[in-house]
């Protein structure tokens, strides 16, 4: 064994192997023989490098070109990697060290803590075995296991990984971490805490600096009074954006929202849902491909096949521009519009809806609007150009409040019910005395009558034929074989029914009937042709039981044979039947949901 001291001179080396360590300086040094390789012993403030490495010590060891270094180590590389250890291991030949006890790892801002600490100084590659901390500026990262690509500036975490930022704790199995762009990208299982709010993932990123955040894969996001699942979900801080992907599901306090796409706005409280989409609160269930809603005003836009609940009322369309606030929507395309507490279904291309006025106007580009009306078991449909119905409230003197319910049908109406049908070009319902008045050239047909004049009034009881009206010019005319023909004139006709079957006529004003006679066998016999002041038909089973005339009756018989029928015809006379709505299809409407006819929106 040798000793010898320098003091800041080189030690005598061939420099040209660069891949040797070389010792810069030290205070004492022992050089020891007696083993089987050489050994060299340094001592105080000792300084080697090798090529680009840097390393500081208070003892160093070196055999063959391996170092061990104790006391205050320090570890530069390239003047921007620096690392501090209690002590070293280095293997000259792999240049691989090993860092043991308060190893800490700079790289800029950044430091990483551990007890123990391989690096690779060739890859720049920093690996540990046995829990390591990252320090950030904002952050900081920990784990069992995991490694630190200095060049790349990119960290990856396993077992057990815990980050902590500003406002935010995550929890993961592993975890890539870009640390310059601060991103923090998940390989497995994902818990993310923030104040309020708690996300869970199993892939992923999310960006520290500007909070920008995709999850993926069972993605959850949970906060106060919300809650979100999806296959993706993309948070942006800064715009307030929450994009949800693939079996999108949103709730908060008051809604939920499903779809394929869900796009929400935390600052704006609007929201798109895409993709068989629905909506749905307290008050209202909102079906379509695409939804538009401003939680603020409660507005929504819906889009293909849209189906919007906002009981009693139902809207179905292929679009829907409906405001909550006003309660106001416009609908087109197969649009069917429900009142299901009054049994009401408006089939249309275009409507109007106002909730406040009960205003409803609908109408067609081709074909026309039809209304059905189902109750007692019986159904009525109305079809014209334009349908428009509104609501009129008037307070009686007590102060209680009366809805009076009109609806206005103009230009082509039709009317189809079992026991009646009619045709008239304008129309008026109001549902206080449940009256139907049709104007301008009515028609009506009740089983086998055909009833005319300038002006018809129909009333319905319980659902069913109460009275009819027919004034002025009234004209009442039937057959049972098309040829011969019953016929009742007046100024005016009035009608009772009992259980929706005629039970008696009144014709008053200038009265005229002309009856064909029937035997037994129900063959012609002859013609009463009578004339007087008024007269009134008894009816039992729909057929004339009874008729009784008034005030000076003119009567006259005429034989079946040598009579002309066609002379002896009433004034007025016009047999419409081939005008008689009896199918759906009679009623011009183009329809192409029938289903819906219905009744039935799912």
């Amino acid at each position: 064994m040798s000793t010898g001291a320098f003091a800041q001179q080189e030690e005598v080396q061939d420099t040209s192997k660069t891949d040797r360590i070389i010792v810069k300086f030290a205070e004492t040094s022992i050089t020891d023989l007696s083993g089987e390789a050489l050994e060299r012993i340094y001592f105080g403030d000792v300084k080697l490098y090798k090529d680009s490495l840097f390393m500081f010590c208070d003892t160093a060891r070196i055999i063959g070109n391996d170092l061990w270094a104790k006391g205050n180590v320090i570890f530069i590389q390239n003047d921007t990697i620096r690392t501090f250890a209690d002590s070293l291991y280095f293997h000259g030949d792999s240049s691989i060290a090993y860092l043991y006890h308060d190893v800490i790892l700079e790289n800029g801002s950044k430091k990483l803590y551990s007890d123990i600490l391989i690096y690779d100084t060739r890859t720049k590659v920093a690996s540990y075995q046995d829990t390591a901390i990252m320090i950030q500026e904002k952050s900081s990262l920990q784990s069992v296991r995991g490694y630190y690509d200095v060049d790349n500036d990119q960290a990856f975490f396993y077992d057990d990984v815990y980050i902590e930022g500003e406002d935010m704790k995550m929890r993961a199995d592993s975890m890539s971490f870009l640390t310059d762009e601060q991103r923090a990208i998940f390989m497995g299982p994902t818990r993310i805490q923030q104040t309020g709010r708690d996300i869970y993932c199993e892939s992923g990123f999310y960006d520290m600096d500007d909070e920008v955040a995709l999850f993926e894969q069972n993605a959850q996001f949970k906060e106060t009074n919300v809650e979100a699942n999806a296959q993706s979900i993309k948070y942006v801080k800064s715009t307030g954006v929450i994009r949800l992907e693939g079996d999108a599901y949103y709730r908060n306090k008051e809604d939920i929202g499903t779809g394929d796409l869900i796009v929400y706005n935390e600052k704006t409280e609007s929201a798109e849902l895409v993709g068989d989409a629905t909506f749905e609160n307290a008050k209202s269930k909102v079906k379509g491909e695409r939804i538009d809603y401003d939680k603020k005003t409660e507005a929504f836009k819906v889009k293909g096949q849209s189906v919007i609940s906002d009981p009693p009322y139902i809207i179905a369309a292929e679009a829907v521009d409906y405001d909550k606030a006003t309660n106001t929507a416009y609908a087109d395309g197969d649009v069917v519009w429900q009142d299901t507490s009054a049994n009401i279904t408006i089939i249309c291309d275009h409507l109007n809806y106002q909730e406040s006025t009960g205003y409803v106007k609908a109408t067609n580009d081709q074909g026309k609007p039809l209304m059905q009306n189902t109750s007692g078991g019986d159904t009525l449909y109305l079809s014209a150009d334009i349908l428009t119905s509104y609501s009129v409230y008037e307070t009686d003197s007590l102060g209680i409040i009366d809805t009076i319910n009109y609806l206005i049908a103009d230009d082509n109406v039709q009317i189809m019910r079992p026991s009646l049908q009619a045709i008239c070009d304008s129309l008026i319902y109001q549902d206080r005395d449940s009256l139907f008045l049709l104007l301008d050239d009515p028609v009506v047909w009740s089983d086998s009558s055909q009833i005319t004049g300038d002006t018809i009034e129909i009333y319905l009881a319980n659902d069913d034929l109460d009275k009819m009206e027919v004034y002025p010019k009234a004209f009442m005319m039937n057959s049972a074989d098309f040829i011969y023909y019953n016929q009742i004139s007046g100024k005016r006709i009035t009608t009772l029914f009992e259980e929706g079957k005629l039970a008696t006529m009144d014709v008053v004003g200038n009265a005229r009937s002309l009856y064909y006679m029937l035997d037994d066998f129900k063959a012609y016999i002859g013609v009463n042709s009578t004339e007087c002041s008024s007269i009134r038909f008894t009816f039992f089973e729909n057929a004339i039981k009874n008729i009784k005339f008034f005030t000076s009756p003119r009567s006259q018989i005429l034989p079946m044979r040598g009579t002309n029928h066609e002379d002896i015809k009433l004034d007025g006379f016009l047999w419409r039947f081939k005008e008689r709505p009896m199918t759906i299809a009679d009623l011009k409407s183009n329809l192409t949901r029938d289903s819906l006819l219905q009744g039935i929106i799912k």
